[in-house]
């Protein structure tokens, strides 16, 4: 019966993670930034996470625009990342905040939201800025659009020039 009840313990301690206090973020951000055949624009960030309690392997979920999402975490345990698409008509340049929450910040944000309460109180252990210069839609007028001004152009000098001559 004790071995069970320790089994239990285990598995519940390591289904909890670890908390993590005093969070040092190192992150690299990355965002699509050609819109001209893609119909979402995608938004990465890379980081590394350091606990001055030296907390490893900790659980994260991130709030971005888009909603809470998961935090893919390396093999190592070192590396975290999130990402979210966006459609491109909804899509602004400029800074992204995500906040990162570890498993006890993220049952408090969700108990918040559960009973319609203010979920800037709940305070993430850290927050990454992704920065969106904006997307490239492509030119104003189209080369096709040019191509076939050029032509009428063309067809429409000629036709000038030969009623002059002809006249």
């Amino acid at each position: 019966m004790q071995v069970v009840a320790l089994i239990f313990a285990a598995l519940v301690a390591v289904a909890a993670g670890e908390t993590c206090t005093g969070a040092q973020v190192d992150a690299v951000g990355f965002t699509s930034q050609d819109a001209t055949i893609v119909t979402k624009i995608a938004y990465i960030a890379d980081f590394t996470l350091s606990c001055s309690n030296g907390a490893k392997d900790v659980s994260l979920y991130a709030e971005t625009v888009d909603g809470i999402v998961g935090v893919a975490r390396s093999v190592d345990g070192v590396k975290y990342q999130v990402s979210w698409v966006e459609d491109v008509a909804t899509a602004v340049s400029g800074e992204r905040p995500i906040k990162l929450y570890d498993d006890q910040g993220y049952a408090a944000l969700r108990k918040a939201q559960r009973g319609n309460e203010d979920t800037s109180t709940v305070q993430p252990i850290a927050v990454i800025n992704l920065y969106h210069p904006g997307a490239y839609r492509g030119p104003w007028i189209q080369s096709e659009t040019m191509a076939i001004l050029a032509a009428i152009f063309i067809y429409y000098y000629a036709l000038t020039q030969k009623t002059r001559l002809m006249a």
